[in-house]
């Protein structure tokens, strides 16, 4: 077999310079305010909608398609504005 298929939540994908994690929210469900401050961000909404913060300055209302990639030196939190799925890929720089 070439490929794996997962679809649990958790850490999905790991190797030696990257991570991928997947988040089941419920509505109103926070991610608190952090940073990863080693690694690229690539942040994925597969279903639902969510509202999330860069630096507590910067606002985007994400919905499935969207696609965030940020530095993770800057912080990130967010809330869930409906049930969602979200892929977090990090890559260490």
């Amino acid at each position: 077999m070439f490929g794996t298929v997962k679809s649990e939540q958790g850490l999905i994908f790991s190797g030696n310079n990257f991570k991928v994690v997947k988040k089941i929210l419920k509505k109103e469900e926070i991610i608190p305010s952090h940073n990863h401050e080693e690694e690229e961000i690539v942040f994925s909404v597969l279903k639902g909608k969510m509202e999330m913060f860069l630096n507590d300055t910067e606002k985007h209302i994400l919905v499935p398609g969207d696609i965030l990639r940020f530095d993770g030196v800057n912080f990130i939190k967010g809330s869930a504005l409906e049930n969602s799925e979200i892929n977090v890929t990090l890559i260490k720089k």
